[in-house]
């Protein structure tokens, strides 16, 4: 057992290499001067969707652009995301309350979006999977940061436009849980139940309000 233990302690630490804490209250989940996952594009598959997007990573920032436009089928406005698609164990934010994100809009678009993990609430919508919260305010023209406090994140979300059904502050059940926050899995970005064009910068995403214990 004791063999075991200390070989999953030594996996862990081999994938999780970017556990670091600024000042004992941030941790990082991602800088792109130095990106530790691997980011991966898609477009909105859903019934034709003709939404599109790209995401490249150049001189220590992420660019994340496409358009949103309506799915014919639903009349309605589509996605693109952007997310990590490896195996590196994200750290362990636990004691943290919320994410803080470093960006940039090049025009004003109000569909952006964040989420994490897989978790998929009772009765929630059919491809309705992880934690999701809306960028609100996010800097047009220069760099600034916007927070994300756990709280405004849901599980239970409506698949088709990315609105929340129920939120966190409704019934904690909707809350992010423990074990996801102890390891997120997949982190992502989206433009999404908004027409428009996502043209978006980012230069890092930290889990803030941590506490020391996560040193």
């Amino acid at each position: 057992m004791k063999a075991i233990t200390l070989a999953l302690l030594s996996w862990n630490l081999w994938l999780a290499p970017n556990t670091v804490v600024a000042d004992g209250t941030e941790i990082v989940l991602e800088s792109f001067d130095d990106p530790v996952h691997h980011w991966k594009q898609m477009n909105d598959p859903v019934m034709g969707g003709r939404s599109t997007g790209s995401f490249q990573i150049n001189d220590g920032v992420g660019y994340f652009e496409g358009q949103v436009v309506d799915v014919p089928f639903l009349h309605a406005p589509g996605f693109i995301q952007v997310r990590t698609v490896d195996r590196h164990v994200f750290p362990d934010v636990s004691t943290c309350s919320g994410l803080q994100l470093t960006l940039r809009a090049h025009v004003p678009y109000t569909g952006y979006r964040v989420s994490f993990g897989q978790a998929h609430a009772p009765g929630g919508k059919r491809y309705a999977y992880g934690y999701k919260a809306t960028l609100e305010n996010v800097p047009v023209g220069e760099f600034g940061t916007v927070n994300v406090p756990f709280t405004d994140f849901t599980d239970f979300w409506d698949d088709a436009t990315g609105d929340p059904i129920r939120t966190c502050q409704e019934n904690d059940l909707y809350c992010p849980d423990e074990l996801t926050l102890r390891n997120m899995m997949t982190l992502a970005l989206w433009g999404e139940g908004v027409a428009g064009t996502v043209s978006l910068q980012v230069q890092s995403i930290v889990a803030v309000g941590c506490s020391a214990g996560n040193e």
